[in-house]
């Protein structure tokens, strides 16, 4: 899976993720919190979403692997009995989780194999393929933690 994730970096970098069409994040959103449901049961993980409409001219693969990843996140970096919560409007997206502090520098998040400690099944490379998707689109993304949430905003609007 290593070698997978490395392979994908190159070529979003490389720009070869030519496709792209006028996608409904909030219909990926929906499709993956599906998915992750059951994870998130078994975790006693509550979701809470607050979803408009929001249309981007994005390759769907990347779009879903942006999703996805986020996702992924947030429960793995979350605590039982805990709350994942995504809202997304026509031009913002957030999403924030419940967890401990992060162990490392916050800038140092989407720095390839950067992890925190609490992370032993990651590869450290998620959020790296975040940060690559949104640059390749020229979105913009920052982190914050507070009140015991984490809390990432993605921004599309350049």
């Amino acid at each position: 899976s290593l070698n997978k994730a490395l392979l994908l970096l190159t070529r979003i970098e490389n720009k070869q993720f030519k496709e792209q069409k006028n996608v409904n994040l909030k219909e990926i959103i929906e499709k993956t919190a599906t998915n992750y449901s059951e994870l998130w049961q078994d975790k006693n993980i509550i979701l809470k979403t607050k979803l408009e409409d929001c249309f981007l001219d994005i390759s769907p693969a990347l779009a879903e692997l942006l999703i996805s990843n986020l996702m992924q996140n947030a429960y793995r970096h979350n605590r039982s009995h805990g709350e994942i919560e995504i809202n997304l409007s026509a031009r913002v997206l957030t999403i924030s989780n419940t967890g401990e502090p992060l162990t490392i520098n916050p800038e140092e998040l989407f720095v390839l194999f950067k992890k925190d400690d609490a992370s032993r099944e990651s590869l450290g490379l998620g959020l790296s393929i975040v940060k690559s998707i949104i640059s390749l689109y020229n979105y913009s993304i920052s982190y914050s933690y507070a009140d015991g949430k984490h809390q990432f905003i993605i921004d599309f609007l350049p």
